[in-house]
């Protein structure tokens, strides 16, 4: 794919995809985009503490004005609609890029936050265009150089061996996806489970922390992650698109996490997830296992 002509207008950046796939993203809580990317985002995402409101992705992105060289690293909060040829939205994206590195060797590290494919809209190929759009803002929007690397892509996901039966199902319906076939989607396109105990802090006051999700890192090359990147993309994450800009409690998950990367010296490996959905596909108990990462490690050999 030749390079990608990059525009904007008065909702914010637009450019094209192949196959007739307009992207167009926002930082600006007062575009429009957000209210439509809101809507299909409403109705994908329902568990309790895995979803924000239309307030937090505004206080997300009131944040790019006041925290945009935080944790003196530069970061941009993006909110990202796919549009058909009719104009139709057919996906939406919400994302946070950092640099992390400097000069020319700054890389954009990505938390993708929450991405969808309108129901009927699935089986076109969708998810790459998403990929494809995040890897073509993330470096676009921090400034980084044209040869910057290639940006890495982290991701949270239900831990199918956390959800209770009632969430497991829930969440099922309202998405028209089972949990193991979603991961299998992501398997597809290069995820890989990060070995590290993940928690994700509480999004607000009235939510709780999430320690049943598995967090993966999308088409990243090699066997591990360099702690210290790992480190500086959660801090960064965390900051701002789960904390708001807010300080955590002393001791809380986001600090106690970000501590124990601070002082690791070992990269970070990254589990093939196929194994271990073959393994519950196969109908074997999985009652010794704590969590998915639990079962990739297991099952990684």
């Amino acid at each position: 794919m030749g390079a990608i002509d990059i525009r904007t207008d008065e909702t914010g950046t637009f450019f094209a995809l192949p196959g007739g796939v307009t992207v167009r993203s926002t930082d600006d809580r007062a575009s429009p985009l957000l209210g439509r990317f809101f809507e299909g985002y409403d109705r994908a995402f329902v568990l309790p503490n895995e979803r924000e409101e239309l307030d937090g992705f505004e206080a997300c992105l009131d944040l790019n004005r006041t925290h945009r060289h935080a944790f003196g690293r530069i970061q941009s909060e993006q909110v990202v609609v796919l549009e058909d040829e009719t104009g139709q939205r057919v996906g939406g994206i919400n994302f946070l890029a950092t640099a992390v590195g400097n000069g020319r060797s700054a890389q954009a590290c990505v938390a993708l936050n929450y991405v969808y494919v309108e129901a009927d809209a699935r089986g076109r190929g969708l998810l790459r265009q998403c990929l494809t759009a995040v890897r073509t803002l993330a470096p676009a929007v921090l400034g980084l150089a044209p040869d910057a690397p290639a940006p890495a892509i982290f991701i949270e996901q239900n831990d199918p061996l956390c959800l209770t039966a009632e969430e497991y199902a829930a969440d099922t319906e309202h998405s028209g996806l089972d949990q193991l076939d979603r991961l299998a989607i992501w398997a597809r396109v290069g995820a890989r489970v990060v070995d590290f105990p993940y928690v994700q802090p509480a999004l607000s006051a009235d939510q709780e922390a999430d320690d049943g999700l598995i967090y993966a890192a999308v088409d990243y090359p090699g066997d591990a992650v360099p702690a210290a990147l790992l480190h500086d993309h959660l801090q960064s994450f965390f900051g701002i698109s789960v904390l708001k800009g807010a300080a955590g409690p002393v001791g809380g998950d986001a600090a106690r996490q970000i501590s124990a990367l601070a002082g690791r010296t070992a990269p970070v490996p990254l589990l093939r997830m196929e194994p271990a959905l073959g393994w519950l596909r196969s109908g074997r108990d999985a009652k010794d296992f704590d969590s998915f990462r639990d079962l990739a490690r297991e099952t990684a050999g």
